[in-house]
């Protein structure tokens, strides 16, 4: 099968779910069918589903996360964090099973520990927080007065999460509701969790079904937890129908179809939406010369213009005093649907933030 890149955005925007929004309600499903929200920052996840999903609110949103905990703020795929549905979890902690970069000796001498102080430290992480909201200090003091090791609480503490990431993707760790400005932990609960290959088969599966067409070295890239021989090997075990996406060697999931109908849509998509994130970085989905634009130094993701599934600009938005003023840097001239869909979408954003849309500006 032959694709052009013009047929892969509008597979992409139809299940990402960014052709037209899904009626309210279905938060959890556009999160589980886009393989969870990158949630580094808090208020783009919400916005992710804000992109996606009629008359979505940010109280659902905090309810979902903290009370329901129908979704679960969580270390995941590439040590990043993730919204993923509590539904869900039996596959993603399984996947994450296959991830042991941190019992390697290089990892280990590089944080001065031992395996066996990270796997106490996972274990004894998992205990403490069973039933229990701790701040990182609360969980350090925890594990330090149930193991004796100062030296353990020292490691906690550390800014990057060291052994925190590891407890999470054990299934021992997730994200509390925080504390103020603190930011508090807890235990995900009893998990079920898939054998680690079969998980993270299930999960290519859901990828390719997300992102699909795909190659290998973009699933490798999104997963960060295999070679791209092993991603190769991953993907040829599942139904898959090869692709020749205008020369690169892709796939999509067997049996999926050729979109209808061109897919037209404006969409501001928030920082590290996951659209964007699982962009292939050889381009495709935005225009080459503006990839710095996009994918900025310490792994930052800017907020984008989509148009027809396609990059063209980056924006920003300011909210004060009840007032929000968007900012849209355009890569070229955008003709007048363009400029009134992204006036439609701020005055969305408006609504959402709970703000007044003050001024829309282009440059």
């Amino acid at each position: 099968m032959k694709l052009d890149w013009e047929e892969a955005r509008a597979l992409r925007l139809g299940r990402h779910q960014l052709h037209r929004r899904a009626p309210r309600g279905s938060e959890l499903r556009i999160a589980g069918g886009i393989c969870g929200l990158h949630a580094q920052l808090l208020s783009s996840a919400a916005l992710s589903l804000w992109a996606r999903v009629e008359g979505t609110s940010l109280e659902g949103f905090q309810r979902a996360l903290w009370r329901e905990r129908t979704l679960v703020k969580i270390w995941a795929m590439r040590g990043t964090l993730h919204l993923l549905p509590a539904r869900d979890l039996p596959v993603y902690l399984g996947a994450l099973g296959t991830y042991r970069h941190y019992l390697t000796q290089r990892w280990v001498k590089y944080f001065g520990v031992t395996r066996k102080e990270i796997e106490l430290v996972i274990e004894t992480v998992g205990e403490v927080l069973s039933g229990r909201a701790l701040t990182r200090d609360q969980l350090a003091d925890a594990v330090v007065e149930r193991t004796g090791s100062k030296k353990l609480g020292v490691i906690l503490r550390q800014g990057w999460g060291v052994l925190l990431k590891p407890a999470a993707f054990r299934g021992q760790l997730c994200f509390a509701e925080g504390e103020g400005a603190r930011v508090r932990f807890t235990h995900p609960g009893p998990v079920r969790q898939l054998e680690p290959p079969k998980a993270l088969a299930e999960l290519a599966r859901r990828y390719l079904g997300a992102y699909g067409p795909a190659t290998r070295d973009d699933f490798a890239l999104w997963w960060r937890g295999t070679t791209r021989a092993q991603s190769q090997r991953l993907i040829e075990s599942l139904e898959v129908t090869p692709v020749d996406l205008e020369g690169a060697r892709a796939y999509l999931l067997a049996g999926a179809a050729r979109p209808a109908a061109e897919a037209r849509s404006v969409r501001l998509l928030p920082a590290f939406d996951p659209y964007v994130v699982g962009a292939p970085r050889s381009g495709g989905l935005f225009p080459a010369a503006h990839k710095a634009r996009i994918f900025r130094p310490q792994g930052w993701i800017s907020p984008v213009l989509l148009v027809d599934g396609h990059v063209e600009g980056v924006w920003r938005h300011e909210r004060k005093n009840g007032r929000l003023e968007v900012l849209i840097e355009r890569f070229a001239r955008q003709p007048p649907r363009v400029r009134a869909g992204a006036a439609e979408e701020a005055e969305r954003l408006a609504v959402f933030l709970g703000a007044r849309l003050d001024k829309l500006a282009w440059r």
